[in-house]
């Protein structure tokens, strides 16, 4: 064989080659726009459901009970390190907002306390009782 004919054979395999990874690549490039718009979907829709969620838990007052230990008292804020407030808050420090700022005057800092929060979600729940326990 001669060295042209050598370098057709290649170029046509080359070339076949080429074609088919290219084709290849298109249906796959093709399956993962279907993948992407379903997952773009999907998060769309929970989005929206989370929107409505957090709509209706705006739309009811609530109240949360819990336990902990005085850290800090500031005039329009109490601080308390507390076990788990179900359906509100893990267990953590957390600096309360007072409802009033007569209600640190009941507790000093270490007294273990019960408290009650209301509100309709963690960004406005105002702490409205405190107690020594």
């Amino acid at each position: 064989m001669r060295v042209w004919q050598v370098a057709v054979v290649l170029n046509l395999t080359f070339a076949v080659g080429l074609g088919l990874g290219y084709a290849g690549w298109g249906r796959r490039a093709d399956a993962l726009d279907r993948e992407f718009e379903a997952a773009r979907a999907q998060v769309e829709r929970l989005e929206r459901e989370r929107q409505a969620c957090a709509a209706g838990g705006r739309a009811g007052e609530q109240q949360w009970d819990g336990r902990g230990v005085v850290r800090a008292i500031y005039p329009h804020l109490v601080v308390v390190t507390h076990e788990e407030i179900r359906g509100l808050l893990p267990a953590r420090t957390t600096g309360f907002p007072a409802a009033s700022p007569q209600l640190g005057d009941s507790v000093r800092v270490g007294d273990p306390v019960r408290f009650s929060l209301r509100g309709t979600l963690i960004d406005d729940a105002a702490l409205v009782t405190i107690e020594r326990w």
